[in-house]
């Protein structure tokens, strides 16, 4: 006959999706290897499986009698393990802990026992558990009382029980980890309490749980934890925060979900301007501009995108102090360089016929100093891409503001359907990574030409829905603006004057207009229009 020495994954039981702990081979002193799930055998060792079918009741009557002991490297104390019946075998050769038996009840019966093998190897040893009704782990020595205490390991409910046995709550744990079968099973004994609180693991599979058990429970309630699980509470002497976090338990709440409570501090809090815009009448239309949201500029071609950029860029670092990030995605970095630098001179340094000398146009690049953060678009133009470079820009380098130009640039080469698909992913991703790290964006947009009437280089007015993309915009963004100019008109004020067109406004529902003018000589692009000389 031969001895169990050990057990590993089967791989028929993985083939098929079970056998998530690897413990459903059972392995054998002759080299056999049989698993007593699917019956799946290494080396066809006849005897050893009717040794094992054999010693399966008498293993359970062997673990009874071996003896009960604190759970030293746990911290679990005598008296816990013996309410909750935690045996301990013993290495005979060292006479250290070598396995701890957990029983697993059915109908109050132990049926089995489930064995962690230090240092943490598990199996269960007993009778199949696949079909039974099986029993929470202290199911049958749960006290009565109002409130049950769930937890997603055995070792963490011993934990709990211990930091919780001033105020003797009753505390159990799912035999087999984050698995919702065991709620199911044992809704009767559920019932008996009037609180039930789950305190799951700090981690995606403890979160999972949570989700799965209020779909059937949803008036369950949820602990909140500053260790992984209550074992690692208990071992870092964190048994006061624990109970706190006990009686505070607070029933699910979706993602999203918040109370008047959550969010009473800020909405009793006085309203307040934002940041200005450099248009004074941009900054009386929006209230100013706020960390989380976020501005959609659109016009024809060639009808002042990029100056209206390099304006606001200006007033940003020179006159807020803020730094801004600047994504033209048509435009070398060092051109837009020399555009901002000519805001500040009020020179125009990109034209070669411009009256200027090299080093007005030095000084004027030094003044931008570390104020601007640059991106290159021949790194590459994917939106992914880009997100990673905004949350650098706002997290690490501390942009205030985020100007992405043109939008389209992020879709070229796309077919119409997988444009549109992808310009509403932007929207929503750009929105949310707004409010969740702080920072104002601006987008400029090409727009579609107008089904009918003037063409937008003729004055024809802009619409919201001319936006490449507008149903995502108008979903996602606070505020939408067009840029109306006639560049066909004979008149030098005229043909560089534009009006600016608040669309959208979601957070105020404002509407109104104003004129900015472009002065050809200095670049600036700015209102009021008092003088028009040239």
């Amino acid at each position: 006959m031969s001895d169990i020495i050990g057990d590993e994954a089967c791989p028929k039981c993985r083939s098929q999706g079970h056998d998530r702990t690897g413990n459903h081979l059972i392995i054998f002193s002759d080299g056999g290897k049989h698993c007593n799930k699917c019956g799946h055998t290494v080396n066809n060792k006849k005897d050893t499986i009717r040794m094992q079918v054999k010693t399966k009741s008498t293993d359970i009557k062997a673990i009874k009698e071996l003896p009960i002991k604190a759970l030293q490297d746990r911290g679990i104390d005598q008296t816990t393990c013996e309410l909750y019946g935690i045996r301990t075998a013993f290495d005979e050769s060292t006479g250290k802990p070598d396995s701890y038996y957990y029983p697993i009840t059915v109908r109050g019966s132990v049926v089995a026992y489930k064995q962690r093998k230090l240092p943490k190897t598990f199996s269960i040893i007993g009778q199949p558990l696949k079909g039974q009704q099986v029993e929470f782990i202290g199911q049958s020595v749960a006290v009565e009382g109002k409130r049950l205490l769930i937890t997603e390991g055995q070792d963490d409910a011993l934990a709990a029980y211990q930091m919780l046995s001033k105020y003797k709550q009753a505390v159990v744990s799912v035999p087999h980890g984050a698995n919702i079968n065991c709620f199911t099973d044992n809704k009767k004994f559920l019932a008996k309490y009037e609180e039930v609180i789950v305190c799951p693991d700090q981690d995606e599979q403890g979160q999972k749980l949570v989700k799965d058990i209020v779909k059937l429970f949803p008036d369950i309630k949820i602990m909140d934890i500053t260790e992984k699980d209550p074992n690692a509470m208990l071992l870092n002497g964190k048994e006061k925060s624990f109970v706190n976090s006990y009686f505070k338990a607070k029933s699910f709440k979706p993602d999203g979900f918040v109370t008047v409570d959550d969010v009473f501090d800020e909405a009793t809090r006085m309203p307040e301007w934002g940041r200005a815009w450099c248009w004074d009448s941009l900054t009386k239309l929006t209230y100013g501009r706020r960390d989380g949201e976020g501005a959609y500029f659109g016009s024809g071609v060639k009808m002042g995108k990029s100056e209206a950029v390099n304006q606001i860029v200006h007033y940003d670092t020179q006159v807020l102090g803020d730094k801004v990030a600047v994504f033209k995605l048509e435009e070398k970095p060092s051109m837009t360089v020399r555009k901002i630098a000519g805001k500040i001179a009020h020179k125009q340094f990109h034209k070669p016929d411009a009256d200027f000398t090299q080093q007005e146009l030095i000084d004027g690049v030094e003044a931008i100093g570390d104020s601007v953060i640059l991106y290159d678009s021949y790194v590459s133009t994917k939106w992914d891409d880009l997100k990673l470079a905004i949350r650098h820009a706002v997290v690490v380098e501390g942009a205030k503001t985020v100007i992405i130009d043109p939008l389209t640039r992020l879709t070229t080469g796309m077919v119409a359907s997988d444009a549109n698909t992808e310009l509403e992913r932007i929207a929503d991703e750009i929105s949310k990574l707004a409010k969740d790290i702080g920072f104002f964006y601006i987008f400029f947009c090409h727009l579609k030409s107008p089904q009918t009437g003037k063409a937008h280089e003729e004055g024809g007015k802009v619409r919201s829905n001319q936006f490449t993309g507008s149903r995502a915009m108008m979903r996602a963004c606070y505020y939408m603006i067009g840029i109306e100019r006639d560049k066909t008109v004979d008149d030098p004020i005229q043909r560089n004057t534009s009006s600016f067109v608040l669309l959208e406004d979601r957070a105020f529902g404002n509407v109104g207009s104003f004129d900015v003018y472009y002065n050809r000589d200095t670049g600036d692009y700015l209102e009021p229009v008092q003088e028009f000389g040239r």
